[in-house]
């Protein structure tokens, strides 16, 4: 039997393998992100229980995912002032 795998409830406004650069100085709940960052966009999950969609970066050099947390009831949209996709 395969585990089962809960998604987010809501689209993701990022796209996997795409780079992104922060626009501004921000704080989220387990991560603090820098104006000018580049980062590229891995994954997403959601907990239930917690109420919160996680949006997962890495980044050259880091070990570790970046970690972008919104509340289930925030607006996403405010990915847009936060992030910005890059052009290749």
């Amino acid at each position: 039997m395969k585990p089962v795998e809960i998604r987010p409830w809501r689209k993701s406004p990022f796209t996997v393998g795409r780079r992104y650069r922060v626009r501004r100085d921000f704080e989220s709940l387990r991560d603090s992100f820098r104006a000018g960052e580049v980062l590229t966009y891995d994954s997403d999950a959601w907990s239930r229980y917690h109420e919160y969609t996680v949006y997962a970066f890495s980044q050259p050099g880091a070990h570790e995912l970046r970690v972008w947390d919104i509340r289930d009831d925030d607006e996403l949209d405010i990915w847009r002032e936060l992030f910005e996709e890059i052009s290749v």
